[in-house]
């Protein structure tokens, strides 16, 4: 049975969505996820996930309404959160943008964590932007 996904759209929409991302991987997890996105590889925390293209099977691919090229990453709100998996195709500029907003508003809570910066700077070598 093929799975069923909601395909967000609209900016109000895939901005709570990355919200809810960044809820989950804040203080404890950014580092380690801007490590993975440095190596475009996904990370994600118990219902929400971001993946590159290279992070999925033939059988992920296969499962999704439309294509992840290697252009873009896919974020994913799973359950219990919503009833139906809720998911987001976003252009690495708009994603890198989702990340340079959200480490610079950890910085100014955290200070002492400038090595935040230096990851957002190897995503963004990474991704080209």
């Amino acid at each position: 049975m093929e799975k069923e996904f909601h395909i967000l759209e609209e900016k109000k929409s895939i901005d709570e969505l990355m919200s809810t991302y960044f809820n989950f991987i804040n203080r404890k997890y950014l580092k380690r996820a801007l490590e993975y996105f440095a190596n475009k590889e996904g990370f994600g925390r118990e219902i929400v996930f971001v993946s590159f293209q290279s992070d999925l099977d033939d059988y992920d691919m296969a499962q999704l309404s439309l294509p992840l090229d290697d252009k873009r990453v896919l974020v994913e709100l799973g359950a219990p959160a919503v009833e139906v998996d809720q998911i987001a195709y976003l252009d690495f500029e708009t994603f890198y943008s989702c990340l340079d907003r959200n480490v610079k508003t950890e910085i100014e809570k955290n200070p002492d964590d400038s090595e935040l910066l230096e990851l957002l700077e190897k995503v963004k070598q990474t991704l080209n932007i």
